[in-house]
């Protein structure tokens, strides 16, 4: 595989930071909403967020199949994402494929017109969502993710280049089971050097202490959790180190004894130690997850990511989270 490209500056001078707005999750294995999103108050916090610095903001659409590739009812449609890119704020647009059938030639034309919707608001691009994954919600449950991610990789650039714009393409995964992750083998085997001089970046989701509870120590979990996975699962996978990896989700929900102050200490921890990581790791974004909390009077860990209850009020996690873009962040 080629080494050639150059790795950023940007993860030695800090990380570029971003946040899921919080209205729509997956809660055990369905579609889940909370209350309905408010784009003043949104965009208020939002810019309290990042003062002076960069800010991505994680939205999500989901290709259903050559028969409806507008995604499903609950996913925000172009108005809605391009009233939070005020102030310079990028989208971190994320395509899910959940086409069982596998139509490459329907994905290339979804694509291509997101692109050509979004473009303009779309600071990454990321083709498929958890891919290795093979249950509710990830893409793997269909059987067809590495065609989608190989193709949707090489179409995604050319349709940005075709319209003279700029943004990162990648996609990303989960923390590997093991080495025989059938994803990873069979990406292993077809990712030629062509592809990986198209991939802008690979994602990594990560929520320690939410499906199984923590062991041993947040820092050191982190450490273990991003090292095996740049050195040993891309590695692997002959995906080079000179491709950037992105902190794409990232969270630890509040609840019954999950107290808003520990929500805060262990955020902190998390991204310090991906700042500590940057340089040798070749990290160079970070994405909370996440702003708001679906319905913070649901007792449901799931339902309360965020860093603000649903009303908007913040946690003390939200001041956490605004420190660390201003003193990490580029």
């Amino acid at each position: 595989m080629s080494a050639a490209k150059v790795i950023p500056f940007a993860n030695r001078s800090g990380l570029r930071f971003g946040i899921y707005l919080g209205g729509v999750l997956e809660v055990h294995h369905e579609m889940a909403t909370g209350k309905p999103d408010v784009c003043d108050e949104i965009n208020r916090v939002l810019d309290v967020l990042q003062g002076d610095k960069q800010l991505l903001v994680r939205a999500y659409l989901g290709f259903t199949g050559a028969d409806d590739d507008a995604g499903p009812a609950d996913m925000p449609s172009l108005p809605d994402l391009a009233r939070y890119t005020w102030r310079g704020r990028k989208l971190d647009l994320v395509l899910s494929n959940w086409d069982r059938r596998g139509n490459l030639a329907a994905w290339v034309e979804f694509i291509e017109n997101v692109v050509a919707r979004y473009g303009p608001y779309i600071g990454c691009l990321q083709i498929c969502e958890e891919p290795n994954l093979y249950e509710y919600p990830g893409d793997g449950r269909f059987g067809h993710a590495v065609d989608n991610i190989l193709t949707g990789i090489r179409v995604a650039r050319g349709a940005l280049k075709q319209r003279a714009l700029s943004a990162d393409v990648g996609f990303n995964a989960v923390a590997s089971d093991g080495p025989n992750d059938g994803f990873w083998l069979e990406m292993a085997q077809r990712a030629d050097n062509s592809f990986v001089n198209c991939l802008d970046y690979v994602g990594l989701n990560f929520y320690p202490d939410v499906t199984t509870p923590l062991v041993g120590e947040m820092v050191t979990h982190v450490h273990g959790v991003h090292t095996q996975f740049r050195e040993q699962t891309l590695h692997q996978a002959g995906i080079p180190g000179s491709v950037p990896l992105h902190i794409c989700e990232n969270g630890w929900p509040t609840g019954p004894g999950r107290y808003y102050t520990r929500q805060a200490d262990l955020i902190d921890q998390m991204v310090r130690t991906v700042y500590e990581l940057r340089v040798r790791l070749n990290i160079t974004h970070y994405e909370l997850f996440s702003l708001r909390d679906a319905d913070t009077a649901n007792p449901d860990l799931n339902h309360q990511f965020g860093i603000l209850k649903d009303d908007y009020s913040p946690k003390p996690a939200f001041d956490t989270y605004r420190r660390l873009i201003g003193e990490l962040g580029v």
